[in-house]
């Protein structure tokens, strides 16, 4: 007993398992020398099952059994005779993308003389207007229309969705192009039309009443726009909606009067590391006053050694100046290029001795001692701070550009040798010349009215030094390095 009732279990679940395989739109039973219904009418794109409710059956759609004849369906199809059962069993399912009439029979034996023919009618699907469609429809969306196209859209927005389209006009690209001072066939050959034009595009439909002030929508490209709702309309970005829900079947499209531009990917240039550092503003502001931004947020690959803001203090009060005078001075380009090293130079790639020229064209000197690293006479205080375009390091004092000659106004004096070990001879003073060496801290280490010609500076650390020259009234500035 217990085997007869597993045996029809077994049965049981084969047959559902046959009949899973018939999951269709639509059914037609065969069974008794007919299928049933035998006229069936369905929408293209549609399927339908044919299950063998007893005997032995297929499905014909090729030739007619009786004539021999093609059936001339708009598309022929058959299915493998299988041998039915009471509960069904699955002969096939067939999909039927192309519309118009199919007539089909049994063709084993004389099923088909004995009245076993039946028909499907399909119609073609029903229009429907997607986000494309509205948009190529509007004439106040040609550039639209075509953008989409140039960035090879259409298919993916055609597509079941539902989408949501922030629909620039014709003018809003007009104004753009202006501008950006490019051509409308410019704008179609951007790298990133693509991904502009999907910064427009939401996932989901999303009408004006679902939309709410402060809110912040992910876009397909991936940031989020910023709706506005306010006495003045509704905005997305800077973007007003103009005309809001036009509906189409896979989404809606709302116009907006200006074209939104995605937020430029984040950076991390020698720049940008210079600019977010709290210990760098002074740094910063040469750099920008010296018209270098460009060249530290570019392609180049570049070392840079970053004095800090009590690094640049400390040099402007030993020359007693302002950093607004620093800011202005006619060389401050030279002293920043100084600074900077074509290539990427970690500070595993330093020795001992090194010499390494700067953009500037001098070179820089680095020491490796007990004490640390050096850059000249600015010791490193912290390594290897990646860039994407290189590496920064920072340093304790500024390098001042190696000079053997001061040149100002009434000032004409050379000072040798430079570097010195402990005599240095400044030649060109005159009576009533006063000679002022400090250390980068601002220290006066040197002081010496009515001065001769040698200064012996042995007793001076190792170092670099700022010397100020004033004669005649005019005050002269150059850097002093002792060995």
């Amino acid at each position: 007993m217990k085997h007869l009732f597993s045996t029809a279990l077994a049965l049981v679940m084969a047959s559902f398992s046959g009949l899973a395989q018939c999951d269709a739109d639509h059914i037609v039973e065969a069974s008794s020398f007919m299928y049933a219904p035998s006229s069936l009418t369905i929408e293209q794109g549609e399927s339908v099952a044919f299950i063998n409710l007893g005997g032995t059956h297929d499905v014909n759609g090729d030739v007619d059994s009786q004539t021999g004849m093609s059936f001339g369906n708009p598309e022929s199809f058959y299915l493998d005779a299988v041998s039915g059962a009471p509960e069904g069993e699955c002969i096939g399912t067939y999909t039927f993308n192309v519309p118009g009439t199919y007539n089909y029979d049994c063709s084993i034996g004389n099923h088909a003389a004995q009245g076993m023919v039946a028909s499907i009618v399909v119609n073609p699907a029903p229009m429907t207007t997607t986000v494309v469609d509205v948009i190529a429809g509007s004439p106040d969306h040609t550039l639209l229309a075509s953008a989409v196209g140039a960035a090879g859209l259409a298919d993916a927005l055609n597509a079941a969705g539902p989408f949501t389209v922030f629909a620039p006009t014709d003018a809003a690209f007009t104004a753009l192009v202006e501008a950006l001072e490019i051509t409308a066939e410019e704008l179609l050959a951007l790298e990133n039309l693509g991904a502009i034009l999907q910064y427009h595009v939401l996932a989901g439909q999303a009408m004006s009443t679902d939309l709410s002030d402060g809110q912040m929508i992910a876009t397909l490209l991936g940031p989020d726009v910023t709706v506005t709702v306010n006495d003045q309309g509704v905005f997305i970005n800077n973007a007003q909606v103009t005309v809001a829900d036009i509906e189409a079947d896979n989404g809606v499209v709302h116009v907006i009067d200006a074209v939104l531009l995605p937020p430029a990917p984040p950076t991390n240039t020698i720049l940008d590391v210079i600019q977010n550092s709290p210990e760098h503003m002074l740094l910063a502001a040469a750099v920008d006053a010296a018209g270098l931004a460009g060249a530290l947020s570019g392609e180049d690959t570049l070392t840079v050694f970053a004095p800090t803001d009590a690094a640049i203090t400390a040099l402007v009060e030993a020359l007693e100046i302002t950093p607004a005078e620093l800011l202005a001075l006619e060389t401050l380009g030279d002293i920043l290029m100084y600074h900077v090293v074509a290539g990427l130079a970690m500070s595993t790639d330093l020795s001992d001795g090194q010499m390494i020229a700067t953009l500037l064209g001098p070179d820089v000197t680095v020491t490796i001692n007990e004490e640390g690293v050096f850059i000249n006479d600015a010791q490193v205080t912290l390594a290897d701070i990646m860039a994407d375009n290189g590496v920064v390091h920072v340093i304790d004092a500024v390098l001042l550009p190696p000079t053997d000659k001061v040149e100002e106004a009434a000032v004409n004096v050379q000072m040798m040798p430079n570097p010195a070990t402990d005599v240095v001879r400044i030649g060109g003073l005159q009576g009533n010349a006063n000679v002022l060496i400090r250390d980068l801290a601002g220290r006066v280490v040197l002081q010496n009215d009515n001065a001769g010609q040698l200064f012996n500076v042995g007793h001076l650390g190792a170092g670099t030094y700022v010397v100020s020259i004033t004669q005649k009234g005019v005050t002269a500035t150059t850097k002093l390095v002792v060995r």
